[in-house]
């Protein structure tokens, strides 16, 4: 049995007994059907799961699997700096996971959020025996150069989010000291 004189992928897979059986066939070829619509849509699936690449409406459903809450209208927003930071800030999150809490994790979260450099300054850590401990401070000094598309209460905000319970911030922004001087 052939389809435009050849057989189907999947129905060239039968012994040629089982290939001649018109009801066999029929099956086979509904499955070629089917199994053909999935290869085309899985052909395209690593571009979707490319953080660069991917459409608005995945990059949301691929942002609620790390926990982070965009809104599809800013990705498809036309202009750029708000796609693109919403871009970058799904891909920090998902690279500074294992981060999560530590001045690292903060400084690659911040750095995406704000398109700025970052310091953070902390006295937290794993000491040994023989390690020299800082003193010890609830205080974590976070300096950036500015604080991008958001406002200065926006990202305290996400601090607010992030470090422990009982920890306070002296946040410093550079661009504004410049300006008092």
């Amino acid at each position: 049995m052939s389809v435009n004189g050849h057989a189907g992928w999947l129905l060239e897979q039968l012994p040629a007994g089982m290939r001649r059986d018109r009801v066999i066939a029929g099956f086979v070829r509904a499955f070629e059907e089917i199994g053909d619509s999935v290869r085309e849509q899985v052909t395209d699936v690593e571009y979707e799961l490319d953080v660069n690449l991917a459409s608005p409406e995945m990059l949301a459903y691929m942002a609620s699997w790390i926990g982070v809450d965009v809104d599809e209208a800013m990705l498809a927003s036309a202009d750029p700096q708000v796609r693109d930071a919403q871009r970058r800030l799904i891909r920090a999150v998902g690279q500074a996971l294992v981060w999560r809490g530590t001045r690292r994790g903060m400084e690659t979260l911040l750095e995406a959020l704000t398109d700025s450099r970052v310091d953070v300054h902390d006295s937290g850590g794993v000491f040994g025996p023989r390690d020299t401990v800082p003193p010890t401070s609830d205080v974590v000094v976070i300096e950036l150069d500015h604080t991008g598309l958001l406002t200065r209460q926006q990202v305290m905000a996400f601090l607010a989010e992030e470090l422990p319970v009982g920890v306070r911030v002296d946040l410093r922004i550079r661009s504004e000291q410049q300006e008092r001087r």
